[in-house]
């Protein structure tokens, strides 16, 4: 291999946290709401946020009272999928990080619906 693919190559390796990634980190505050579904589904539950080293951890209460954290690691575009495990199986979540805001929508075996979260 050439010299210098080698050592630009090394050099890309070593070089630190791209700054959109960076540009990330923070906390985020706002809302999971219900969207529908066929349980006791009720409604909007106060939800925090925290964006750090390309991980996201969000915090809130699920509709069947579960207060376990999701945790994520991010994607070079901000978005993230997670599962949670729940009371009557597990909630999957999609969603992505912005620097502003953390948004996704979720789906548990009962109710369905979204987070939005901003700074």
């Amino acid at each position: 291999m050439n010299a210098r693919i080698v050592t630009a190559l090394s050099i890309a390796m070593l070089m630190p946290e791209p700054a959109f990634a960076q540009s990330l980190d923070g906390r985020y505050s706002g809302a999971s709401s219900i969207a529908g579904g066929t349980g006791q589904c009720w409604g909007n539950a106060p939800a925090e946020g925290v964006v750090s080293g390309g991980t996201v951890t969000i915090r809130y209460v699920t509709y069947d009272g579960t207060q376990s954290p999701i945790a994520a690691t991010l994607g070079k575009d901000g978005s993230f999928s997670a599962t949670q495990a729940i009371k009557s199986g597990s909630i999957s979540y999609t969603g992505r990080v912005t620097g502003k805001r953390i948004t996704a929508t979720w789906k548990g075996p009962e109710c369905y619906g979204t987070l939005d979260l901003g700074r």
